[in-house]
């Protein structure tokens, strides 16, 4: 009898081990090399573009949210009477710096203080950040010692995502903030009578690996283009393929380690370009020109939601911390 209950575990445990084979050889066989498909600009001159503010002359629907949208507003004209700004011109040590000011950079967890550089196309860094109460009080200043600005940390770390149309041999930009360009690329003339031409057109079906290259080209962080080494991709246009030239480690145990905001973004990215799960993309739940949560509130539950969610309700949130390298916070 003995031996017949350890025959049976001994069989059992041969089946459960070849059971567990044949999903990895099954996962393996499923997985897509990202680079495979498309084209991209890596290396190339960066093209040019019409500006932003012609396009809003006919999406007049877009225009009057634009000024005040988080995309459009990643750098933005600082404000002297906004509350980073303010404390800057108040400590006597800092005044001079805070006269220097030109943008602002950031939002809820840190913000930063640029100032035109004397190269074109480049911005200056302040060493001193601003970080907002998560109360709604006052923040505070933070990095106070040796203040001073820095004319290479823009270009080689935050460019690539703060900043339309960046060079990234030269590290230098067309324009501060993201353009119409960043998302939808040059449209063709024509796209004023058809207007599924235009890149990431509401009349237009795009493939889930190209909506998510344009989304991941900000949004995934931790990569590295391979041919610039930069922590953004090498010229890329809207419409390119993101990974034929950007790499990270969009693996199980890589993607454990990230907070959960970062891991919803990978998670996501891992399914359509890796694993062909092209069901969702980021704009099945994000309205980027409207800047409304209604997509993803009517979303249905589902296990990439637990990342930010509790089990019990979607209205229960999961408290967490973001932390990155490339943002250095």
């Amino acid at each position: 009898m003995i031996r017949t209950r350890e025959f049976i575990a001994f069989a059992a445990s041969i089946s459960i081990a070849a059971w567990m084979a044949l999903i990895a050889r099954s996962a393996a066989a499923q997985a897509r090399d990202p680079a495979a498909w498309g084209s991209d600009h890596v290396g190339k001159p960066v093209p040019n573009f019409t500006s932003g503010d012609e396009c809003l002359f006919c999406h007049r629907d877009v225009g009057p949210g634009w000024p005040t949208n988080r995309h459009g507003q990643t750098v933005r004209v600082a404000d002297s009477s906004s509350p980073a700004v303010a404390a800057l011109l108040e400590a006597p040590q800092f005044k001079r710096l805070g006269g220097e000011v030109g943008f602002l950079m950031g939002g809820r967890i840190q913000q930063r203080f640029l100032k035109p550089s004397a190269g074109h196309g480049r911005l200056d860094l302040l060493s001193v950040r601003w970080i907002p109460s998560k109360s709604g009080a006052d923040g505070r200043l933070a990095q106070l010692e040796q203040p001073q600005w820095d004319s290479r940390i823009f270009g080689a770390r935050c460019a690539g995502c703060h900043a339309t149309a960046v060079d990234s041999a030269k590290q230098t930009f067309a324009a501060v903030s993201l353009d119409c360009f960043v998302c939808h690329a040059e449209p063709p003339e024509k796209h004023t009578t058809d207007g599924s031409l235009a890149i990431l057109s509401p009349r237009r079906r795009e493939a889930a690996a190209a909506v998510t290259s344009v989304c991941a080209q900000c949004h995934l962080r931790g990569g590295v283009s391979t041919s610039s080494g930069l922590p953004y991709a090498n010229s890329f246009v809207a419409g390119d393929n993101l990974f034929r030239d950007f790499r990270v480690d969009l693996s199980d145990a890589a993607i454990a380690t990230l907070n959960p905001g970062d891991r919803h973004v990978q998670e996501n990215v891992r399914d359509v370009v890796v694993l062909g799960r092209e069901g969702v993309t980021c704009l099945s739940c994000h309205n980027v020109h409207q800047q409304s949560g209604q997509k993803h509130r009517d979303v249905a539950d589902g296990a990439i939601c637990l990342n930010c969610h509790t089990a019990d309700s979607k209205k229960t949130r999961v408290r967490y911390e973001v932390h990155s390298k490339t943002c250095d916070y």
